[in-house]
């Protein structure tokens, strides 16, 4: 048999007892504190979207065609027995063109929904107020919803009479925007006078997890 080489079997044995050691400082885990923060930050909307049938006036960069179909109308016809026939004959079809509209000047509403419905419209949905770039008001509702996490995990941290140690991880759980619910204008609801809308404000929001370690 080939000897083994001291240092050969020294390395083994240092290898050997820290396996233990090894495994039971990964089994414990340093307690940690999680919590969530929640951030909302409202702005003034400068965009305001409109769905209408027909337009006309705007930046072609501001239309989009958002739906076009065509369904046929069924009429079952009567057999002389009194009883319908399986097969329905078509007597003509629905086509429904709907158009996208983003009214930058929000001064002018009032103006494209009244066209609109002079022009023959007969459905107008919205109009939806955003922001055209939200970044800015996204990034303030992030910071407060760090700030309300933090204030909160200090808060916990001394009433229960402990330190908090470094952040271990970091997750934006979701953000949104909470928009005004869109208004449903049919022909028959309009008439020559303008149309009065509000804008309002439009709310953005963030919402954070955060996962501290705690000091011992």
């Amino acid at each position: 048999m080939r000897p083994v080489p001291v240092f050969a079997s020294l390395a083994l044995v240092s290898i050997l007892a820290l396996a233990p050691f090894t495994a039971r400082a990964e089994e414990i885990k340093p307690p940690t504190l999680s919590l969530s923060g929640t951030g909302t930050v409202s702005g003034n909307p400068d965009l305001a979207i409109i769905t209408i049938g027909t337009i006309s006036g705007i930046a072609a960069k501001d239309l989009q065609t958002s739906n076009f179909s065509v369904e046929p109308k069924f009429v079952y016809p009567t057999s002389k027995s009194g009883t319908r026939p399986n097969t329905p004959d078509i007597v003509g079809y629905t086509v429904r063109n709907m158009v996208t509209v983003r009214v930058r000047d929000l001064k002018l509403i009032g103006s494209v929904l009244n066209e609109a419905v002079t022009l023959g419209a007969n459905s107008i949905n919205g109009p939806q107020f955003s922001v055209d770039d939200p970044s800015a008001l996204e990034a303030e509702a992030r910071r407060m919803a760090m700030t309300d996490a933090i204030s909160k995990a200090e808060d916990y941290a001394g009433a229960a009479g402990i330190s908090l140690g470094p952040i271990q991880q970091i997750t934006e759980q979701g953000s949104f925007q909470p928009r005004p619910e869109a208004i449903m204008m049919s022909r028959k609801s309009a008439d020559s006078a303008m149309v009065p809308v509000e804008a309002g404000e439009v709310s953005y929001s963030a919402t954070v997890a955060v996962e501290w370690a705690l000091q011992q």
